[in-house]
């Protein structure tokens, strides 16, 4: 993949100035953009003719694409990630938007009604879809957990991380258990490894499973077996996943294509298809703040034509959530990158507190 920020180092000032105000353009209007048009806009006046050179260079440098051969130019994928590292990632939302933001989420009263109305803010705020994936319960730190009887066969798992966000887990079992045996399972858990994570939890359980120190009886030994083993399967991430907004693409003129705008939706709607998308290409370290995917860095032809801005939050007990925005590459990307990062910090506070 061609490195936009290596290339943008080859340019000189003139071309540097150009290719922002280009973007810039283009961003804000959806048409393509001519030489007489950047001419009249630069801080020094060049011509016409000399702004047609330049951007020919821009062009063959993979920065610009001329849809027609008498049409102005329009940036490239290349394009827009050399204007996106130039607007740096700490730009803040207005005044307004942080008020409505502050007040949306202090309504909220559970982690996952925060999730919700975060998601809601996200798609509102920036007109695109929004996002919001909660922390993998793989690597949650277990505060508190419960085993509900559902039938013979059937127990609903149900457990708090530190963060408060619950999740819940349906397992099979082969003995029946008595609801009373359930709570008492659970509450050696809860006394046992409130602090851990799943992976420590399993660990240990084996462990103790394979020397036979367990302080329970033999039918609880099966139940936490069950459990542990159900650890090592694939969850099903659906049911944490938040998305608002799928509508606002028909507004974007640069979704006229049905067929791809149906493509999306069935996306949208398959979200384990798209948790796996997005974690494909979510940064590694979630120390890192507000981060912005385009186009090929999605991975997948689907999403060719999008920008994906993410931001982690959650992060008070070693793991992460992220939350976003998905929208057309010629998209309002300072506005974007300021709703996102600042949603992620109110969001990070409140769960913290």
């Amino acid at each position: 993949m061609v490195d936009a920020v290596a290339m943008g180092g080859g340019l000189d000032e003139r071309g540097r100035e150009i290719l922002r105000l280009i973007v810039g353009e283009y961003i804000r209007s959806g048409e393509p953009i001519g030489s007489r048009t950047i001419s009249k806009m630069m801080h020094r006046r060049l011509s016409p003719a000399t702004v047609r050179n330049i951007m020919s260079d821009l062009e063959e440098a993979g920065f610009l694409v001329q849809p027609h051969t008498s049409a102005g130019r329009v940036p490239s994928e290349i394009g827009y990630r050399f204007y996106v590292e130039g607007l740096g990632h700490t730009a803040k939302p207005t005044r307004s938007a942080e008020d409505y933001i502050n007040q949306a989420l202090a309504g909220a009263s559970t982690p996952e009604g925060m999730m919700s109305t975060a998601c809601h803010l996200l798609s509102d705020i920036s007109n695109n879809v929004g996002i919001v994936i909660s922390p993998p319960i793989e690597i949650s730190v277990m505060q508190h957990i419960e085993f509900v009887r559902l039938d013979d066969e059937k127990i609903i798992v149900i457990l708090v991380s530190q963060s408060g966000i619950v999740q819940q887990k349906l397992i099979r079992v082969k003995d029946a258990f008595s609801q009373e045996q359930l709570t008492r399972a659970g509450n050696y858990l809860v006394e046992r490894f409130t602090g851990s994570t799943l992976p420590e939890i399993r660990r240990e359980l084996v462990e103790l499973m394979r020397e036979e120190r367990m302080l329970y009886d033999r039918l609880l030994a099966h139940l936490l077996e069950s459990w542990s083993e159900s650890l090592d399967e694939e969850d099903s991430s659906a049911e944490f996943v938040y998305v608002q907004g799928t509508g606002n693409i028909l507004s974007k003129v640069d979704f006229r294509d049905m067929e791809r705008i149906e493509e999306l939706f069935r996306l949208f709607e398959e979200k384990d298809r798209l948790v796996k998308i997005l974690n494909e290409c979510l940064p590694n370290d979630p120390e890192e703040r507000v981060q912005i995917m385009i186009g090929s860095q999605l991975g997948t032809p689907c999403m060719q034509g999008l920008t994906f801005i993410t931001s982690p939050y959650g992060r008070r007990d070693g793991t992460a959530g992220f939350l976003g925005i998905i929208g057309p590459t010629r998209m309002e990307y300072r506005k974007g990158i300021s709703v996102v990062g600042y949603v992620a910090d109110v969001f990070d506070r409140m769960i913290s507190a």
